[in-house]
């Protein structure tokens, strides 16, 4: 009898516990219990959905990203990176949702703003994207991807100074980082200080010696400065990995040659670009006048005839054809070339100053003298006579 009592008190115990169910309190433990699974699980498929992002499984990435939000999503580096991979898949405008959402849930999300601001950069909106890149430094200074994005978006909106100053705050912190360094050069070209800029570019030369771009730079900075020589050993310096020398500065080297009076060796290097690119007509003209420079009269005539062939550079063209006609005693021909070529082009004092010479061999000290006044009035610098002469070679070859 006791037995069946006690057996009849535990079931309605049980019947009871049946009846109420689970406490609140037990209820929040499990439904702590289930987040934090999701929380697992999704991290789990965040890692996947990376793997997949870095291997260029964009669509892969962006389905395993969903399933992550849909998870738990309350975490923003779920966003960032569905974000990113919007970005890639150039859809902007859902990118652009993504990341504004990551920072509702963490404003102090750094690559949130980073990433805005490559996306406004797309959209070549520079104050905007200058601004999110900013705001990226600010939350986390110790990133130079960071600073140079914001010093590059700065240029780009024109704001140079604040582009600088950006740069030489942050310059301490990363003054073994090349990529700053030769952008804080640029801006000091941009700015009109060569020699300033040379230094920079110099010493990103030395923290990154096998940045081909930092050298072509250095090339261009120290040509800016006037400095022939230190331009021809950069240009030395740059083509030595490659064994070449690039058209670009190939031609910045026939300058410094030129303004090293070495005209000979400068001319021998443009002919070199004019067969290796015989349609180029600026090589030609530089040709042309060079030969003229160091009185290399058949390059002078092979200058005139291809830019006739190429019909490019008409003044060039006619003047070069006068001075080859006279490097062959023909006057009368060179004459009636620089005459009809002083109608065209009648403020060129290049003509003027050739016609001098050749009317004075013809003499016509009258015409001679005409033409030397307008010589010199359409000279620059306001050159006297004999400047004009010297310049541009009025006694003839």
């Amino acid at each position: 009898m006791s037995y069946v009592r006690i057996t009849v008190g535990v079931i309605l115990v049980l019947s009871m516990i049946g009846c109420n169910g689970p406490t609140s309190r037990g209820k929040q433990m499990r439904q702590e219990a289930y987040s934090r699974m999701d929380a697992v699980n999704a991290r789990l498929v965040h890692e996947q959905a990376v793997t997949a992002f870095e291997t260029g499984q964009l669509e892969r990435a962006r389905t395993l990203m969903e399933e992550a939000i849909e998870r738990y999503p309350g975490e923003a580096a779920w966003y960032v990176l569905m974000g990113r991979i919007l970005l890639e898949q150039h859809r902007l405008d859902a990118a652009k949702r993504m990341f504004e959402h990551a920072l509702t849930i963490d404003d102090s999300n750094s690559e949130c703003n980073y990433y805005l601001g490559v996306l406004h950069e797309r959209w070549s909106s520079d104050e905007t994207a200058a601004d999110h890149f900013t705001d990226a430094v600010e939350k986390d200074p110790n990133r130079p991807q960071y600073v140079l994005a914001a010093a590059e978006a700065l240029i780009a909106s024109g704001r140079l100074e604040e582009s600088q100053a950006l740069i030489e705050e942050r310059m301490d912190h990363f003054e073994h980082h090349a990529g700053l360094r030769h952008l804080l050069a640029q801006i000091e070209l941009l700015s009109g200080d060569a020699e300033s800029a040379t230094k920079h570019c110099e010493a990103a030369r030395l923290l990154a010696p096998d940045d081909d771009g930092i050298a072509h730079d250095l090339v261009v900075m120290r040509f800016a400065s006037g400095d022939w020589g230190g331009t021809l050993a950069a240009i030395q310096d740059a083509s030595y990995r490659t064994d070449e020398t690039a058209p670009m500065l190939q031609r910045l080297k026939i300058r410094s040659l030129m303004a090293m009076d070495r005209s000979v060796e400068a001319r021998d290097v443009i002919r070199e670009l004019c067969n290796r690119s015989p349609s180029e007509a600026s090589l030609w003209r530089e040709l042309g006048v060079l030969g003229w420079d160091v009185a290399d009269w058949n390059s002078v005539a092979e200058a005139a005839d291809r830019l006739n062939g190429l019909g490019k550079y008409p003044f060039e063209q006619g003047l070069f054809s006068a001075l080859a006609s006279r490097s062959q005693g023909d006057y009368q021909a060179a004459a009636k070339e620089l005459e009809s070529l002083a109608k065209r082009f009648p403020d060129r004092p290049e003509v003027w100053a050739v016609l001098a010479g050749v009317r004075s061999v013809l003499n016509d000290p009258d015409g001679s003298a005409e033409a030397k006044e307008l010589a010199v009035k359409w000279a620059p610098d306001h050159a006297d006579v004999s400047a004009v002469s010297g310049v541009y070679g009025t006694q003839g070859p």
